[in-house]
C-alpha cells in the first residue's frame, strides 16, 4: 500500500531530526508533539477526502482506502502517545536558555538557586550564548557556574555530549 511508504517516510524524517550533536529529550520532545499535531491535521484532512500529504496515495487511491487510513492514523496516533509518554517540559525551560529567571525554583538546591540568579543577570553572557550550542555554552561556564552547569543532566543525560561525560558531568 502506497500509503504505507509514505507514512513511514514521514516516520523516518521524523526519527532522523531526532538525532545528532545538539538533540536532547527537550528538542526530541518539540518534535514529537509537533508529529502527533500532523498526524491528528493529516486525519481531519483525509476525511475531507484530501490527501495531499501523502503523495503517492494521492495517484492510487479510491474512495474505499480513506476510511482505511483515517483508522489507521487513529491508531498510529494512539500508539506514539503510549510509546513516548508525556513529559511536562514547562519545568525545563531553564535548561534551553539558563540566562532565564526562574519561574519555579522548588526543584533547586540553594547553590544552584543563586547560581542560575548570578547566571541570569550575567549581560555578558547573555551575548555569548546567542552564538553557543546548549552544551557549548554550559562548558563554558562550568568554572564559574559548576552547580548549574551539571543540573541539566540530571534530566538530559542519554542526550548530552560525551565530553560531559569525560569532565565528571555524570557523577
Amino acid at each position: 500500500m502506497e500509503y504505507l511508504t509514505d507514512i513511514f517516510g514521514q516516520l523516518n524524517r521524523l526519527k532522523s531530526s531526532m538525532q545528532g550533536r545538539n538533540e536532547n529529550i527537550l528538542t526530541s520532545r518539540d518534535k514529537l508533539i509537533a508529529f502527533t499535531k500532523k498526524v491528528t491535521l493529516w486525519k481531519s484532512r483525509v476525511k475531507a477526502g484530501t490527501l495531499d500529504m501523502f503523495p503517492l496515495v494521492r495517484k492510487t487511491c479510491v474512495k474505499e482506502m480513506i476510511p482505511v487510513i483515517v483508522e489507521n492514523l487513529t491508531c498510529f496516533g494512539r500508539r506514539v502517545e503510549e510509546y513516548f509518554p508525556s513529559i511536562s517540559v514547562d519545568e525545563f525551560d531553564w535548561i534551553r536558555n539558563p540566562l532565564v529567571k526562574l519561574r519555579d525554583s522548588s526543584n533547586f538546591a540553594m547553590c544552584e538557586e543563586k547560581e542560575q540568579a548570578s547566571l541570569s543577570s550575567d549581560r555578558g553572557l547573555r551575548i555569548n550564548n546567542a552564538e553557543l550550542t546548549l552544551d557549548a555554552f554550559l562548558f563554558s561556564i562550568m568554572q564559574e557556574y559548576p552547580f548549574i552547569a551539571k543540573k541539566p543532566s540530571n534530566c538530559c543525560c542519554s542526550f548530552l555530549h560525551p565530553t560531559y561525560v569525560n569532565l565528571g558531568f555524570l557523577s
